[in-house]
């Protein structure tokens, strides 16, 4: 027999856990037959009015081994604009996990901050003031445009800081951090000028990734490549026709004083304006008598040398390369190596400057074709082809990347790399998921990571703290000096110059820093640093930093190194890596397609006319082009024809954690946030069902403090209580792995599956009687598992888990905090009295008799309230004698009568008539439906099923006239037919017997 645990006092009073007093924030009197997203109304200002968000030392007792702190940051969005849903996914995450851990006792801390986002912000405003005015920032100025921007952030800037509010975000908003706020931008000068003092920052000239549209360098993970294999029109921006990519196109160049010529292939004709050399390989033996010759420029009417380099590849195109070291990558480094000379051919915006001669003024794209033409009058043009190739393209403006020759702000990142890389191999910074380990390799690893330009020509941003000083009508023998101020910047070069402060002009460089780069602080920025202030000392390194993959090497990889070089530490052990967010087809959201989802219309509902106008007002400010706002409104009233419907922010937080974040992405389908609202509602009525039975036991007089102390539960009552112990530990086994889908996996199956479908059902009897004896015992159990389910599923589903906690009546001598996230988070230790796999496993056989039962009763009509009996047939796996102890419970669950227990498997051929069996694994489940039959309705149903049998039978015999392909052999037929015969004999015997049921129900 199946030794049951027995309960001690100490056992018993564990389960008495209720507040002292409750919450008056709203009626909570009345408890709403349905759940709604109005629940979530009032409380997150009542937990920021507490002060419940900042961190709180010592209000928790820790279980042994567990972490004094836990901090985190949120990775500053941008001010450009409002929470979007991948901005969602991260603060779902990133909550579920402070919660978790503020509930287990640590002292948690989770900054909250905007990044100013330089070129993103200055690019909305730029289109927004072009939009309503007509004017660019160079027709303001760069003292009114940043005033312009300033305003706008003033405006706009902390709408998604509100909207975080909405999504339940527990963010300590006392450290609220902005990236330009003038203490963060005394942090970013003091990490300019130490790392410049050694030697890690440098100026040089040097090749850049330039944004004609931008008017700016930007980094290379910014720039996308797109491969095309043959000739394919771009539209450029800034530029009034779609521009012929993927074609190569052949030149000659005339060997000077010779009737020879070089013939050379470029996919980019216009730089011809820029070459300085022709190049082929030394070992080429069609060119080696010309090494060392000069050909001449059409245009520039100079000779350029004839140069040989083993870079050129001999069997490519005609052997022979142009170098045109201001504006490629390679040419750059032959230029180096053989001493040429640049020459930068580009204006800043995309224009041919002096150099180019007859086509200074004119587009870059506009000269491509003149040069061609040209050259053709001149009998230099020698045709083109297609040609695959890879086209840069600014990830921001969609403009076509200029590598050009300029003086910009670099960091040396070979040291640093090369730390942070040896950091992930030893195991100090740990990737989650670990396949990320070798990308960080291929990207950090040893001669592998390239010095980061950090300078950007905007207007928008940190300008960089360098001061160029140099003695008055001296300014070759000038220095480059990092202050925060002019006065400081002098006093050095007194030094630097050896002369007087009035004899030196001072400048300070206009550019502004990359964004990364102030953002690559903020784990130590945000807590004060420089200064060594207590809030660095505690919560400095993070414990976690969570992101998206997708900048693992924009903001991860800039992180560690920063900290690396300024802390002498790594800022924090781990990254948690999650995916990109993509609609329910796979695509990437993008507003040209129309299928961003805003999370603030899934929270709050939006109608599709509101949708239309939010496109509209897109449109007017210049964010979207009207064919993109046009095609966004088709696809809008495609998806949402009655518009959003308003589901809150615990759906919308329940189904974006359902995912396995940490998968490349996440299709997400808006109905699945719908039916997360069915599963709170689903969590609302259980509860209900307990305060409902509270209000009886108070109606009826009955108090828990009545209980017996040495009362002794029941097996099913020891059962759940098993599986809650089972619960609690794989919950926080998965939150400490950080595989919350498998949280929710856990949460749901408990709650829906053994507390609502086993539990519950077998209770309700006990539940719906006060003067049951069970009726107390189960009330307390009912209460304790739900408390417990409640603060399990409190870090995921903030809102209706408070609601609940403050609905629930309080027990005899329960303690309950003022709030169920200052509560404790269930541990697996309070539980392990209680975990019995014997019971568990042996539960497990009798729900499956009872679903067999079940499955059973659904297949037929039986007549209200009948219960039939039954046998259960048991293998040699099932003991007997420990399942007679849930006759009851499988009575209860099963919807059946008496039950007779075999050892034996059943003789179908003699089972008597009436008799429906199932059989689920080594285990036959038989009912004795006999009179309990609603016979006319089971008549019925085979009335129907014989009148299919005759139509199959037609079907039949039609595969001997068919066309050839579709006919049957007769012997195909013939045993079809005689399946149907048997079928229907058995359809005839049923309905024989059913008939003959019927008559006798009606005699009766």
């Amino acid at each position: 027999m199946l030794k049951l645990l027995r309960m001690n006092r100490r056992d018993v009073r564990k389960f008495c856990c209720s507040c002292q007093t409750r919450i008056s924030r709203k009626d909570l009197e009345t408890f709403p037959a349905v759940y709604s997203r109005s629940v979530e109304d009032g409380w997150y200002d009542w937990w920021k009015d507490k002060g419940m968000f900042a961190p709180n030392p010592g209000t928790r007792e820790r279980k042994v081994g567990e972490k004094s702190k836990f901090s985190m940051v949120l990775p500053p969005p941008n001010v450009t604009g409002a929470l979007h849903v991948g901005h969602a996914l991260t603060t779902s995450i990133q909550d579920a996990l402070v919660r978790y851990h503020r509930m287990r006792g640590c002292e948690t801390v989770w900054v909250p901050g905007s990044d100013h986002a330089g070129i993103a912000t200055q690019i909305v405003v730029e289109k927004q003031i072009f939009a309503l005015e007509g004017l660019t920032r160079h027709d303001l100025g760069r003292e009114e445009f940043i005033k312009r921007v300033q305003e706008w952030k003033g405006e706009k800037g902390d709408t998604i800081l509100r909207q975080l509010e909405d999504l339940g975000a527990s963010l300590d908003w006392e450290k609220t951090q902005f990236t330009l706020s003038p203490k963060f931008s005394n942090s970013v000068n003091h990490a300019f000028m130490k790392l410049f003092n050694k030697g890690i920052i440098y100026r040089k000239e040097s090749l850049v990734n330039w944004s004609c549209v931008l008017q700016s360098t930007i980094s290379d993970i910014e720039v996308n490549h797109v491969e095309v294999d043959t000739r394919t029109h771009f539209d450029v921006p800034g530029y009034k026709e779609p521009v012929e990519f993927g074609v190569m196109t052949d030149i000659a160049y005339k060997v000077t004083n010779s009737a020879e010529e070089i013939i050379i292939s470029t996919t980019r004709p216009e730089t011809l304006l820029g070459d300085t050399a022709v190049a082929v390989n030394p070992t080429d033996s069609r060119y080696s008598h010309l090494i060392g010759q000069t050909v001449w420029h059409p245009f520039r009417q100079v000779e350029l040398p004839i140069i040989a380099d083993s870079y050129v590849d001999a069997a490519f195109g005609t052997g022979a390369v142009k170098i045109t070291p201001a504006h490629d990558l390679n040419d750059f480094e032959i230029g180096v190596r053989h001493s040429l000379s640049s020459i930068n051919i580009f204006n800043g915006d995309g224009t041919v400057n002096i150099n180019g001669g007859e086509f200074a003024g004119l587009h870059r794209f506009e000269v491509r074709e003149l040069i061609c033409e040209r050259l053709e009058d001149l009998g230099l043009y020698r045709g083109d082809k297609d040609h695959a190739m890879s086209i840069p393209v600014c990830g921001r403006t969609g403009d076509i990347i200029e590598p050009i020759l300029k003086y910009q702000w670099f960091v040396s990142t070979s040291k640093m790399s090369e730390l942070a890389s040896l950091a992930v191999k030893d195991n100090d910074l740990r990737l989650d998921p670990p396949t990320y380990d070798a990308v960080w390799e291929n990207f950090m690893g040893k001669d592998k990571a390239r010095d980061w330009c950090i300078s950007r020509q905007l207007w928008w941003g940190h300008r960089i703290p360098a001061w160029f000083c140099y003695k008055s009508g001296e300014e070759s023998s000038g220095v480059w000096i990092a202050a925060d101020s002019e006065t400081s910047a002098l006093d050095q070069a007194k030094v630097k110059l050896g002369c007087d402060a009035d004899s030196i002009i001072c400048e300070q460089d206009p550019d502004v820093l990359d964004t990364w780069f102030s953002s690559g602080i903020y784990p130590f920025a945000a807590f004060g640093w420089p200064e060594n202030t207590s809030d660095l000392s505690k919560f400095f390194p993070l414990d976690l930093m969570e992101t998206g993959h997708d900048i693992l090497f924009f903001w991860v990889a800039r992180m560690v190194m920063l900290s690396i070089a300024l802390m002498g530490k790594l800022p924090f052990e781990e990254v948690l890596l999650h995916g990109i967010i993509c609609d329910s087809q796979g695509r990437k959201m993008s507003k040209s397609l129309g299928n961003v989802i805003d999370p603030m219309h899934i929270i709050h509902g939006a109608t599709l006319e509101q949708l239309k106008q939010e496109l509209e007002q897109s449109a007017r400010t210049g964010v979207l082009s009207a064919e993109e706002a046009s095609e966004s409104k088709k696809e809008l009233a495609s998806r949402f024809p009655k518009g959003i419907k308003a589901s809150g922010a615990d759906p919308l937080r329940w189904a974006l954690l359902s995912f396995d974040v940490k998968g490349q992405q996440i299709n997400l389908d808006v109905d699945l946030v719908v039916r997360a609202g069915a599963w709170c509602n689903k969590i609302w009525q259980v509860n209900r069902l307990l305060d409902k039975t509270h209000q009886l036991a108070a109606e009826s007089g009955k108090s828990l403090s009545a209980l017996p102390k040495d009362f002794q539960p029941s097996l099913m009552d020891m059962w759940i209580l098993n599986q809650l112990a089972h619960t609690v530990g794989s919950v926080n086994e998965h939150f400490q792995e950080r595989d919350l889908h498998n949280v929710l996996k856990d949460l749901r199956s408990f709650l829906y599956g053994d507390v609502c479908d086993v539990y519950v059902e077998y209770i309700k009897p006990h539940l719906q009687n006060p003067e049951d004896p069970k009726f107390l015992p189960c009330l307390l159990f009912l209460h304790t598992v739900l408390l417990s389910s409640l603060k399990m599923m409190h870090p995921i589903m903030p809102f209706i888990t408070e609601e609940l906690y403050q609905r629930l009546p309080k027990m005899p001598n329960e303690r309950r905090k003022e709030s169920i996230m200052l509560d404790s988070y269930p541990h697996a230790v309070e539980w392990s009295g209680f975990v019995n796999p014997a019971l568990s496993d042996l539960v497990e056989v009798v729900l499956k008799m009872a679903s067999g039962l079940r499955g059973i009763r659904s297949n037929y009509t039986l007549l209200k309230g009948s219960n039939p009996a039954a046998v259960i047939h048991c293998g040699e796996s099932v003991n007997l004698d420990d399942i007679k102890q849930f006759s009851e419970v499988i009575q209860r669950l099963g919807r059946c009568g008496e039950i007779s227990f075999v050892a034996d498997k059943p003789d179908l051929t003699t089972l008597a008539p009436g008799c429906a069996v199932n059989t689920i694994d080594d285990i036959t489940v038989a009912l004795h439906l006999g009179d309990c039959l609603d016979a006319a309705k089971e008549i019925k149903k085979l009335q129907e099923k014989i009148a299919k049998n005759g139509r199959d039978r037609v079907k039949a015999a039609k595969g001997a006239k068919g066309a050839f392909k579709y006919r049957d052999t007769p012997e195909k037929i013939a045993e079809k037919l005689e399946g149907l015969d048997a079928e229907l004999a058995e359809y005839q015997y049923q309905l024989k017997t059913l008939e003959q049921l019927l008559q006798q129900q009606q005699q009766s």
